[in-house]
């Protein structure tokens, strides 16, 4: 017998009399079940199933004893406790519909391996397509998620949809070399590459056609590097047959670029007036539905917006979420810059684009500028030499 009552529910009973003997053996030979029995002050206790109690009462007359309950335990009694609480169990009843009618529906779509396409860029194209948070997953068909995105975006060349609890999971890969392919599969393809810059060639590897420059020779735009052309010669130096391919190779050239920049001593700065007002939100099935709350308005200002979505475990997302918007008065001052600001200023502005040529492909060797500075504005020239390919089909 379980002790802790469970769905059928336990009895604690005391029995008290001249004979607990002859009522023990009584409901040992009616198939009256019973454990636990313990001497306490006010006689014998046991444990048994309220079914069985009312046919042990009939019994205990005949043995002369006295029956006591003096636990319940178990789901029958404690619904029976309950039972004056309605809203209680209208709530549970209420909130497990919800969570059930919410598994039933997408609240998140992540994505995951994408660096060139932003997840605005991702989520904007699959909402032309229809899928938005808040479809039925009913809906969805994973394999059509991964044929559109890769007929969508060439560079994207692999693609795995899934459905995990109420989320969408989306991940991508991404190519950085695109693959040139002829548009007919009989056809192929020819052409020739050109220069795309100019420079000195540092390195070059040709893999079809016929090289038109050399390691060392300074090219300008647009001047041939490998032509499309093959051309067979005999011994003698006759030729003997020529065809046309598409020219491939790598052609690598050092370039210098010249650098110029120059921005005013004097800038608009935010000056912060401690002003600031809050306003928190509730994210209900997509909708903001705002607390009561003074709105910030303000001449000048900016605001920081801070959310989290619910989620009961892993990847079982709630249509439920709540936030801050919190507006910050500033007043825009002008500021003049120091002779030393203004050159670390000019020195961040060449750096960041050094760093763009860099994100580009280009490798740099050497870099240098100067900055000069006089009361209105701030000039900085420079020179960066670099190396990177200059190859154009």
């Amino acid at each position: 017998m379980n002790k802790r009552g469970g769905f059928r529910g336990i009895l604690t009973v005391t029995v008290s009399g001249v004979s607990p003997e002859r009522f023990f053996n009584l409901c040992t030979f009616h198939g009256i079940c019973f454990s636990g029995i313990q001497k306490k002050q006010d006689g014998l206790s046991f444990q048994m199933h309220p079914c069985d109690f009312c046919r042990a009462r009939r019994l205990a007359r005949k043995a002369q004893v006295r029956l006591k309950i003096a636990e319940k335990k178990g789901l029958p009694f404690w619904i029976r406790r309950s039972r004056k609480r309605l809203a209680f169990f209208a709530g549970i009843l209420l909130c497990t519909a919800f969570l059930y009618g919410s598994s039933l529906y997408i609240w998140d779509i992540r994505l995951e391996g994408n660096t060139k396409y932003t997840d605005s860029i991702l989520l904007n194209y699959l909402e032309s397509l229809g899928y938005v948070h808040g479809m039925p997953k009913a809906g969805i068909v994973c394999e059509e998620i991964e044929k559109e995105i890769r007929n969508q975006y060439h560079d994207i060349t692999w693609v795995s949809a899934e459905i995990t609890g109420t989320r969408l999971i989306i991940q991508v890969r991404e190519n950085s070399v695109m693959e040139e392919t002829a548009p007919d599969g009989n056809e192929v393809n020819t052409g020739d590459i050109t220069a795309e810059k100019a420079g000195v060639i540092v390195s070059m590897v040709t893999r079809t056609g016929t090289p038109a420059v050399h390691v060392g020779d300074e090219v300008e735009a647009g001047q041939l590097l490998i032509s499309g052309t093959v051309t067979v010669y005999d011994e003698s130096g006759s030729e003997i047959s020529s065809s046309q391919v598409q020219a491939d190779g790598d052609v690598f050239a050092e370039i210098s670029y010249g650098y110029e920049d120059s921005f005013p001593m004097t800038f608009s700065e935010k000056h912060y007036t401690g002003k600031e007002t809050s306003r928190h939100y509730l994210w209900f099935f997509g909708k903001r539905l705002y607390l009561p709350g003074r709105k910030g308005e303000y001449p000048a200002s900016d605001q920081i917006d801070s959310y989290s979505q619910i989620h009961v475990w892993g990847n079982f997302y709630l249509p439920l979420g709540f936030g801050t918007v919190t507006v910050r008065e500033y007043q825009d001052t002008q500021a003049v810059y120091s002779e030393e600001a203004a050159e670390a200023q000019a020195e961040a502005r060449f750096l960041l684009y050094c760093g763009q040529l860099e994100a580009a492909g280009a490798q740099i060797e050497d870099a240098s500028f100067q900055a000069e500075c006089d009361t209105d504005v701030c000039r900085a020239t420079g020179t960066i030499l670099a190396v990177e390919e200059i190859s154009r089909r």
